[in-house]
């Protein structure tokens, strides 16, 4: 038997490196969870206040967004937007509603069928259950049916109960513009052309100056599409609590480590004193596992803050034109690139990037959307094309031939068919949709 002894290096995996691995992938709620479940098992663990300059931090990084956007100016702008209304109430639409039937005298039958219509509403605001099912299900007739649900339509949010688009913004507008009569015959007969942004159009159609048609669509964009859209979902709707914020100053930007939430950790100063006198073995024993099980997770916290905060720098570092311009402008960096950056494992930055989300300006994004494979020809003519129309004279903008032909002229030929399918892709509308008009 020959016996040949061979040098070999092998990695012991502890319990602790488990412990960090398993801490760094946790997002922020996850984490704060754990620390609440880690407190009922571990008697030596105590919850700092938290001095007053991180509670001033708090309150900073709560009033940077209520909707999950940085600046407040920003915010006030896009809560001002009906046709962008905030989601995240906690009234529902259905409690509001059932509210104002119920401060109503009405006889019982009517109410019945008004609570059957209110909890057959969608989250929009708006009705999809034919009438003829209603009379059905609630046994009355098809008159009635119609009754209450005009009934409905009187109630607040305006525009509540309405089957169809035009429909909500006639109720709407004879609410509160009874006598704007040319915006309601837009809305009934015209809205698929304004929704093409077809202002002349409509204007030559109704045989009225297009000054009096844009006051009128003007009117008309003022309203709400979607008036349930001001109130909460009936199901749970998850709350982003971001890891990162990303705040931009003149020449330099600013990154925060979002860790308000995380509370701090200390040692029980009871269970210490009752350490040190050592009372009896067993007891020593206990406390000294859970101080060390303590002092190992403080240390797993640390690193794991460390690491998200190396990981922010080091995006915004390369993907710097992305928060200077927008989406659309990000460059190729691999989780490898930054692994070898940091001098870590790729693992550890797929850990930390996992279910964890950066805030910005441009708003929420999930820390893996910064991770981008080498860009192919297509990205960069999609990218090319959103420049040029970003860039556009609005009230001439480009058509998709005119985009063709500049791409051609640096060296790209793409057919106008390719611009308009990437164009359609990145959801942008075609040039009657994007000009603006001059009252």
């Amino acid at each position: 038997m020959n016996m040949e002894l061979r040098p070999s290096q092998k990695q012991t995996i502890t319990h602790q490196m488990i412990q960090s691995s398993e801490i760094l992938q946790m997002n922020n709620m996850e984490l704060e969870v754990y620390l609440q479940n880690l407190a009922l098992e571990n008697p030596l663990l105590d919850f700092e206040e938290p001095p007053e300059e991180d509670i001033r931090k708090k309150e900073w990084l709560n009033a940077l967004d209520e909707q999950n956007r940085v600046y407040e100016k920003q915010e006030r702008q896009e809560a001002s937007d009906p046709w962008n209304l905030d989601t995240a109430m906690t009234e529902t639409l259905e409690e509001s509603l059932l509210l104002q039937v119920n401060g109503l005298d009405l006889p019982d039958e009517k109410v019945r069928i008004l609570h059957f219509l209110i909890q057959s509403l969608e989250n929009n605001g708006y009705l999809s259950t034919p009438l003829e099912e209603i009379a059905s299900v609630c046994h009355c007739s098809l008159t009635e049916a119609a009754e209450a649900l005009a009934l409905l339509q009187t109630l607040e949010p305006d525009g509540v109960g309405a089957r169809t688009l035009g429909e909500c913004l006639s109720i709407q507008l004879k609410k509160i513009a009874p006598d704007q009569a040319l915006a309601l015959r837009i809305v009934q007969d015209y809205l698929d052309l304004l929704g093409k942004n077809q202002i002349p159009a409509i204007a030559r159609a109704l045989h009225r100056p297009q000054k009096e048609v844009l006051e009128a669509c003007s009117l008309i964009r003022s309203l709400n599409p979607k008036p349930g859209s001001s109130f909460g979902d009936r199901h749970y709707m998850p709350y982003i609590r971001p890891e990162l914020v990303i705040i931009r100053f003149d020449g330099y930007f600013d990154i925060l480590l979002n860790d308000s939430s995380i509370p701090a950790l200390r040692m029980n100063s009871y269970y210490l004193e009752l350490l040190k006198e050592g009372k009896t073995e067993d007891t020593a024993r206990y406390l000294r596992k859970k101080k060390e099980e303590l002092e190992q997770i403080q240390s797993s916290i640390r690193h794991r803050f460390g690491t998200l905060l190396s990981l922010g720098k080091l995006i915004v570092e390369h993907q710097q034109d992305f928060f200077l311009h927008g989406p659309g402008h990000l460059h190729t960096f691999l989780q490898t690139t930054a692994a070898s950056i940091l001098g870590v494992h790729e693992s550890v930055i797929s850990r930390a990037a996992r279910d964890k989300y950066l805030q910005c300006q441009y708003g929420i994004f999930p820390l893996s959307y910064f991770f981008v494979q080498g860009m192919d020809q297509k990205d960069e003519v999609k990218n090319k094309i959103r420049d040029f129309i970003e860039k556009e004279d609005k009230s001439h903008p480009y058509s998709d031939q005119k985009i063709s032909d500049l791409l051609a002229a640096e060296g790209t030929n793409v057919s106008k068919r390719l611009v308009t399918r990437y164009r359609t892709a990145m959801q942008i509308p075609a040039m009657s949709g994007r000009r603006f008009y001059e009252k």
